[in-house]
């Protein structure tokens, strides 16, 4: 299972700026190169992300992205909706449009096992969390 492609560059663009200075603001184009996501994509996460008050933008001389709340507040499960990326509970991986609990298709208990692991991994980890593990090392 992969992420898909929004809700890696905003996990990815979140931890970064995590990792700055509190008070260091970084610009789009230069997160883009140092994450290395084409920097019109990560625009629009930004924005989304801005949105969802995980970060706080802006415009101008000194401007930038800097997080809007401490990385312990940041859970991965909110990064992650903010791109609207959610396991989907009722995605077949065989395409069957019925596939549930009383019409499994062969990978459904596999599956519904691992989406579960994720969004609990999701929503028990946070940003900081990340930072822990960089200081570790």
């Amino acid at each position: 299972m992969y992420l898909s492609r929004p809700a890696e560059y905003a996990l990815r663009a979140m931890t970064y700026i995590a990792r700055l200075e509190p008070t260091k603001r970084v610009l789009t184009r230069d997160l883009a190169e140092a994450i290395n996501v084409p920097a019109p994509f990560l625009s629009k996460i930004m924005r989304r992300l801005t949105a969802d008050g995980m970060l706080d933008a802006k415009k101008g001389h000194h401007g930038g992205f800097i997080l809007a709340k401490p990385p312990s507040e940041v859970r991965f499960i909110d990064i992650l909706r903010a791109v609207d990326f959610e396991p989907a509970v009722d995605h077949c991986l065989f395409g069957l449009g019925n596939c549930d609990t009383q019409n499994p298709c062969p990978l459904h208990s596999e599956w519904s096992i691992l989406k579960g692991q994720i969004e609990q991994w999701a929503r028990s980890h946070t940003l900081g969390d990340s930072l822990k593990g960089s200081q570790d090392s």
